[in-house]
C-alpha cells in the first residue's frame, strides 16, 4: 500500500511542463474575461488556473492583489466567476460577490466536462475535473 502511494505521488509530482488552454468567457456581470488553464495533457485535469476579465476585481488590502477565481456553487454546480484578493498561490473572495459564467454551447464552459444549462455553465454532480 505505501509504495503505491509513493508511486501515486511521484507520479502527480513529476515536474512535467504544463501547457496552457486559453478560454474566453462572460459573467452575468457584463465582464469579458480570460481563463488560461494549465494542464500536463489536452485530457489531464486541471494542474492551476488563473483568469483575467476587462474590468476590475474587487478592493484588496496593500499585502494582496485583486484577482478572478473560478468556483463551482455547492448547491446548483453553476460554475461562478470570483472577484478575489490574491497573494501568492492563495486567493480569498465572498461567493455572494460571484457571477455566473454564461455559454450558448457546452463549449463556451471553460472546463472539458461542464454543460450549458439555461444559458448558465455547470458542472455535473459539481465536479468539471
Amino acid at each position: 500500500m505505501a509504495a503505491a502511494l509513493a508511486w501515486a505521488l511521484l507520479g502527480c509530482s513529476s515536474g512535467g511542463s504544463t501547457k496552457p488552454e486559453l478560454h474566453d468567457f462572460s459573467d452575468d456581470a457584463g465582464r469579458a474575461c480570460r481563463a488560461t488553464l494549465e494542464k500536463t495533457s489536452p485530457t489531464a485535469p486541471v494542474v492551476s488556473e488563473s483568469v483575467s476579465c476587462d474590468r476590475a476585481a474587487r478592493q484588496c488590502s496593500g499585502e494582496s492583489t485583486p484577482c478572478f477565481e473560478l468556483n463551482i456553487d455547492t448547491v446548483s454546480y453553476q460554475i461562478k466567476n470570483c472577484p478575489a484578493c490574491c497573494k501568492g498561490s492563495a486567493s480569498s473572495f465572498v461567493m455572494a460577490d460571484c457571477n455566473a459564467v454564461l455559454c450558448t454551447t457546452d463549449s463556451d464552459c471553460v472546463f472539458d466536462q461542464a454543460k450549458c444549462d439555461a444559458g448558465t455553465c455547470t458542472c455535473p454532480q459539481g465536479s468539471c475535473d
